[in-house]
């Protein structure tokens, strides 16, 4: 695994609580077997699924989480009680979301630049026959995924099948990362992407999209999301009744047992032209709420730190308006500091 390595420092804590010579003696051969998987693996699906197993022991002491990075769990602890997560669920939760997150770390570089088919082989699909219902009329596809800790990784999943694709929609600093510096610069470049899609998509071509960003959201919808009031951006919705084109909603998320599960949702229903525009927009994006609600609610672990700390700063929602235009100015996009200033994504 490359860059630093963020287990490290949670064995060592570990080792500390052990109370007795025979629980370090297993704890240590423990540790060599899955050393011995991941160093004759050479990064092949084995070595990933040994290295996910592990964490997941990991994550779940107690004595690993709260001594290592005591504030990030204690992140996790206000999120599940701002959601309502019931007590009983509450550990789960939070030792499974910390082995997402550190598996993240540890190794999405090398499974984004590595090889399509490792991914391939990694990945459990279901839903393949929504994708290729979507792909028989040679109508363009926007695919929709969810913010999860593995969500880029349908790139390369498609990719190893024959599908690539272009991603429209970029975060301030992924900007800022590539020169475009000035609110203008920013602006100019996301316009020139949604051009790019549309032209693409008039070709019967895939485009990328996360419409639960916490950036650019100038033109978005507020809905209601757990008790609280989020936005969710339209551009993905104007793009598909422009282009024509497929709307799919997509789920990546990854298993405790060491793989990713791909999930294919059922293609969005488009309102037809006797529908005005913003009533054919509030359709689609009130398809993905409800998609986007559906994963929250089944799979929070799996959702990105990130998003978690930004639920908890929402504002109260309205249940009786979950398609309104967004009232005032959407939320800030949010970092967690510490974490990722520690372990580059």
């Amino acid at each position: 695994m490359s860059g630093m390595n963020p287990i490290a420092p949670m064995e060592s804590r570990l080792t500390r609580h052990l109370t007795s010579e025979l629980k370090r003696q297993r704890f240590d051969r423990a540790k060599r077997f899955v050393d011995d998987i991941v160093r004759h693996g050479e990064g092949g699906d084995a070595a990933h699924r040994a290295n996910a197993r592990w964490l997941k022991f990991l994550c779940s002491r107690t004595a690993a989480q709260s001594d290592t990075w005591p504030k990030h769990v204690d992140l996790l602890l206000e999120f599940a009680a701002a959601f309502g997560l019931p007590p009983a669920e509450r550990r789960r939760f939070i030792a499974l979301s910390w082995m997402g997150q550190l598996w993240r770390v540890a190794c999405f570089r090398d499974l984004m630049k590595g090889p399509p088919e490792l991914v391939a082989r990694l990945t459990q699909v279901t839903g393949w026959e929504h994708f290729e219902r979507c792909r028989r009329d040679g109508a363009g596809l926007m695919i929709l995924p969810v913010h999860g800790h593995f969500s880029r990784l349908v790139q390369p999943y498609l990719r190893h099948r024959g599908h690539d694709g272009l991603s429209v929609g970029l975060t301030t600093g992924s900007l800022e990362a590539r020169g475009f510096a000035t609110t203008a610069a920013k602006q100019f470049e996301l316009a020139r992407q949604l051009h790019a899609a549309k032209h693409v998509l008039a070709r019967g071509g895939i485009a990328f999209n996360l419409p639960d960003a916490f950036w650019n959201l100038d033109n978005s919808r507020s809905v209601e999301f757990f008790g609280r009031q989020r936005w969710i951006a339209t551009g993905f919705a104007e793009l598909a009744l422009t282009t024509g084109a497929h709307v799919l909603p997509i789920s990546y998320r990854f298993s405790p047992r060491g793989f990713f599960v791909l999930e294919f949702g059922a293609p969005f229903h488009v309102l037809g032209p006797q529908s005005s525009q913003d009533e054919r927009v509030d359709a689609l994006v009130a398809q993905y709420a409800s998609f986007l609600r559906d994963e929250w609610r089944r799979y929070p672990w799996n959702i990105q730190w990130t998003h978690l700390q930004q639920y908890c700063q929402l504002p109260a929602g309205d249940p009786g308006t979950p398609g309104e235009r967004a009232s005032g100015p959407p939320p800030s996009e949010a970092r967690l500091g510490g974490f990722d200033e520690q372990f580059a994504r």
